[in-house]
């Protein structure tokens, strides 16, 4: 049986996922239990840069896992 994607191809895959997960898990919080005081943790380096990069990083793995030819 024949597989669109080589071993390898999986592999970037999953690490790609991973790495847009991770990004979406460093965007997490940074809200406030009381309406009406205002948290300045949401705007902090993590959430605003960080996690972002590291979900356009994702994004570039997943493509370049798919356009990557795989080893016969």
């Amino acid at each position: 049986m024949q597989f669109a994607f080589g071993r390898e191809n999986y592999r970037l895959m999953l690490i790609g996922l991973a790495v847009i997960a991770l990004g979406f898990i460093l965007m997490v919080g940074g809200g406030s239990d009381d309406p009406y005081v205002f948290n300045e943790g949401m705007f902090n380096f993590r959430r605003l840069t960080l996690a972002p990069l590291l979900i356009l990083a994702g994004y570039v793995i997943e493509i370049f896992a798919i356009m990557k030819k795989p080893r016969d």
